[in-house]
């Protein structure tokens, strides 16, 4: 390999780990802890109204977030004070925590993603089974049993680097470094725990794992699909005579199973390279594959990966995930409609309607929640009560004479009028959902 080649790898090597590794560390935090406050913090939603799905993220989210930090410490701000990652100085002290918080938080993202591709393969090809399972209590549980697996799954890395100190002849001039302690040349050790250990449980097999499942889910997803067209359109030709599109609740559920693929995919297509690269590393020889400046290369282009892995998913939620939307725009600017809210209010509370607006209001009270949640779609085919006529009643007075009495009775409208009114009727759930939203009940 030529100089030349060799400074551009450098180069090359240093723009990863350092600038390109700390930009994705720094708004991959930001966005990880926002994304984890709208998870946790939904406005106008109890912890029992929590999708059980998004306890799975949350973890994920939390264990990539640390996956971010030890990365920003272990590879880009070296990289940056230093030009290159150290190996002796005073920084390398905090290198056997790192390097141990780095691997846990690796496993515990790769244990969390499989198990997250598992409920999904559940949900989707076997509902009886996913639905006797996936309790929110049993989620939870399950959540703290891997991460917990995952931690001690890592602890002996710790004792695979240590830190000592060379003094010269006179004991004046004294360096620390950081090396390998004996453990990893223990065969067995080596064996048993970065061979076998890593293949099944954090590599290899995890890998196939999610590919295989992946693809399954994406054909369960894609036969779904096709099935709840056919049948939404067959139903409403038969009673419209009509197409009709999807139903608002079932899209939403694809579109968030969708999300969920993408994340997965992701995960996957990043992680396939660093599991290439310790198969190739386990193959030729430890100290054979680092002394290669390309080896060295591919393994910075593999940790920036991950690192970019795990600073993006925000993205994916805001594109494919519609409640996560609704969520952050409450969040941004809740204020300004709660203000407008709050001033519509007063407006209707000091302004003086007519008898000609007296009545609908009150029929709109009385039926505001119809249509409403699981029954939104009904709205499109059913009249609308509302009082158009009235009745005269005569009744007896305490003095012995009669007076008439007008009541408002409630009445459906003509059949040729079904149609306009159940129009202005879902006019008026839109403009109900908006202020729900503006709110904080949705």
């Amino acid at each position: 390999m030529t100089d030349a080649l060799a400074h551009w790898l450098g180069i090359v090597s240093f723009v990863l780990n350092g600038w390109a590794t700390a930009a994705c560390v720094v708004s991959g935090v930001v966005l990880n802890l926002f994304c984890i406050f709208i998870f946790v913090k939904r406005p106008g939603r109890t912890e029992n109204e929590t999708p059980v799905i998004q306890y799975y993220l949350v973890t994920l989210t939390a264990w990539q977030t640390a996956l971010l930090l030890n990365a920003f410490l272990l590879y880009s701000l070296p990289t940056l004070l230093f030009g290159h990652i150290v190996t002796h100085g005073v920084y390398v002290l905090v290198f056997p925590y790192v390097y141990t918080l780095a691997n846990m938080t690796h496993t515990g993202s790769v244990w969390i993603v499989l198990t997250l591709t598992i409920d999904r393969y559940l949900a989707l090809c076997k509902p009886l089974t996913h639905r006797a399972i996936g309790k929110r209590t049993r989620v939870k549980r399950l959540m703290v049993i891997v991460s917990a697996l995952a931690i001690v799954f890592c602890l002996p890395r710790f004792f695979e680097v240590i830190v000592v100190e060379y003094c010269s002849e006179n004991g004046t001039d004294c360096s620390t470094h950081i090396q390998r302690s004996e453990l990893p040349t223990n065969a067995t050790y080596w064996m048993m725990y970065h061979i076998v250990a890593a293949v099944l449980f954090v590599t290899l097999v995890p890998c196939l794992l999610l590919f295989g499942l992946t693809v399954r889910i994406s054909v369960a997803l894609r036969h779904a699909g096709r099935k709840r067209e056919s049948m939404c359109q067959a139903i409403m030709q038969k009673n419209l005579g009509r197409d009709a599109p999807m139903n608002s609740k079932s899209s939403n559920e694809h579109r968030s199973n969708v999300m969920l693929v993408l994340v997965i995919a992701k995960f996957l297509a990043s992680d396939m390279l660093p599991t290439v690269l310790d198969m190739l590393e386990h193959v030729v020889g430890g100290d054979a594959f680092m002394g290669s400046k390309l080896a060295t290369l591919a393994v910075d282009a593999s940790n920036f990966l991950l690192v970019l892995n795990c600073a993006t998913n925000f993205w994916i939620y805001v594109i494919w995930g519609k409640r996560f939307r609704q969520s952050c725009r409450l969040f941004l600017f809740g204020t300004v409609c709660l203000r407008r809210g709050f001033s519509s209010q007063n407006s209707d509370a000091t302004g003086q309607r007519s008898s000609a607006t007296t009545m609908p209001n009150s029929s709109r009270a009385a039926y505001a929640d119809y249509g409403s949640n699981s029954n939104m779609n009904r709205s499109r085919t059913r009249s609308v009560l509302t009082c158009d006529s009235t009745v005269t009643l005569i009744s007896n007075g305490t003095n012995g004479h009669y007076s008439a009495r007008h009541l408002a009775v409630p009445v459906r409208r003509a059949p040729k009028a079904r149609r306009a009114s159940a129009l202005q009727w879902n006019e008026y759930q839109k403009s109900k959902l908006r202020e729900k939203v503006c709110a904080g009940r949705l």
